[in-house]
């Protein structure tokens, strides 16, 4: 038990200081790992556990940089689309919903990297509000659906530490909820709550060092990773499903 501690312990700090640096995508490059050391029955409470600690702490690091008028159109859709997604977590077969999610990312971040401009959309509160109820219903099925607002962010030029800062306090809401969810179906266990605390004090580590790494990055680097996360996290998706 100590050592699948330690190891979570490092694996949040690992994976939180990259998703600093990328906008998100830990608790998915957190997953596999998870997925090998934890009872499959734990693995969602988990994450949830480590992703509220870790968008508490977010939100306090980046607080004066987060856009209200974001924030108050993801929250609404978040928190609706978080119950949503509990309606379905016994209905929904998760893997083919997966899939879907997988290719979308990768088809985002080919189409950023080979320069293909489909539209100078530019994204008001109201795209917010949608994207994110189906975000949180989303995320509550698969379990991780976190990069899917990151291309929305960008459009809007919301970048670096106001994308983080905005996000954290977006989603500290559905984190919260899915907890709300997860424990009224069971699946928050004392020894899910334990071990996502681990991960969590990880997460805290990793979102120091991740505030450091965000000031030499420029917006172009930034974005760039962004992306690139997009590419890994969709392809690690993708995979996942296919497995399962």
């Amino acid at each position: 038990m100590f050592s699948v501690a330690v190891l979570l312990f490092l694996l949040g700090i690992f994976c939180w200081l990259l998703s600093s640096i990328a906008a998100g995508g830990g608790a998915l490059l957190f997953l596999p790992v998870a997925r090998l050391v934890l009872e499959p029955h734990d693995v969602p409470a988990v994450i949830a556990v480590a992703s509220t600690i870790s968008s508490l702490h977010r939100t306090f690091l980046y607080r004066h940089s987060v856009v209200k008028r974001v924030w108050s159109a993801n929250v609404p859709g978040l928190l609706i689309g978080t119950f949503l997604g509990g309606f379905f977590l016994k209905h929904v077969e998760a893997d083919w919903l997966g899939l879907l999610v997988g290719i979308f990312l990768v088809v985002l971040s080919i189409q950023h990297f080979h320069g293909f401009k489909v539209s100078v959309f530019r994204p008001k509160p109201i795209h917010f509000s949608g994207l994110s109820l189906c975000t949180a219903s989303i995320s509550t099925v698969v379990g991780v659906a976190g990069p899917l607002m990151n291309p929305l962010y960008l459009r809007a030029g919301v970048l670096k530490e106001s994308m983080i800062g905005t996000k954290a306090a977006s989603t500290l809401f559905m984190q919260v909820g899915k907890l709300t969810v997860f424990a009224t179906l069971g699946m928050l266990t004392d020894s899910a709550l334990l071990l996502g605390v681990v991960v969590g004090m990880g997460a805290l580590s990793g979102n120091w060092l991740g505030r450091y790494a965000l000031k030499i990055l420029s917006s172009d680097q930034f974005t760039n990773y962004v992306y690139t996360a997009l590419l890994v996290s969709g392809l690690a998706t993708i995979l996942e499903s296919i497995s399962d």
